[in-house]
């Protein structure tokens, strides 16, 4: 966790948090990181914003190529056809719904945290938003 970028809440603009809110909902990242890219709450969450977008888009990539494997080229295969169309099934319906209900869930309480004026992390992924901060800081 970064130290030097907590702010309190009370510090932060109603503006300032509003963009770093808005930078939550999918594909509106940039919004933060072009208004205001030298304010370190707004950078924060538009990086953390554009890493989750990243892994949810790389997830249901990688879904769609077990999908076209599975589903498609392996489940003409006879006998065991069905047992690739059932785990294809599996993979993209149960976890990719899974998946998205969770990456629903995050963007949801992300956006209110940055609303509030909260600077919360994501497991894992807010630590690479620390490290892509902490990298542009250091130029």
């Amino acid at each position: 966790m970064g130290p030097e970028i907590t702010q309190e809440s009370e510090q932060l603009s109603p503006e300032t948090r509003m963009l770093a809110a808005i930078g939550y909902l999918p594909m509106l990242f940039f919004i933060p990181l072009i208004v205001r890219p030298r304010e370190r709450f707004c950078y924060f969450h538009g990086i953390q914003s554009l890493i989750l977008l990243g892994f949810f888009a790389i997830f249901w990539i990688g879904v769609f190529i077990i999908d076209l494997l599975f589903g498609k080229i392996l489940g003409n295969v006879i006998l065991f056809g069905v047992v690739f169309r059932i785990t294809a099934w599996i993979i993209h319906y149960l976890t990719g719904s899974a998946v998205s209900l969770l990456y629903l869930i995050l963007i949801i309480y992300c956006f209110v945290q940055a609303a509030a004026g909260q600077l919360w992390q994501i497991p894992v992924i807010g630590s690479y938003a620390w490290r892509v901060y902490l990298s542009q800081n250091n130029r």
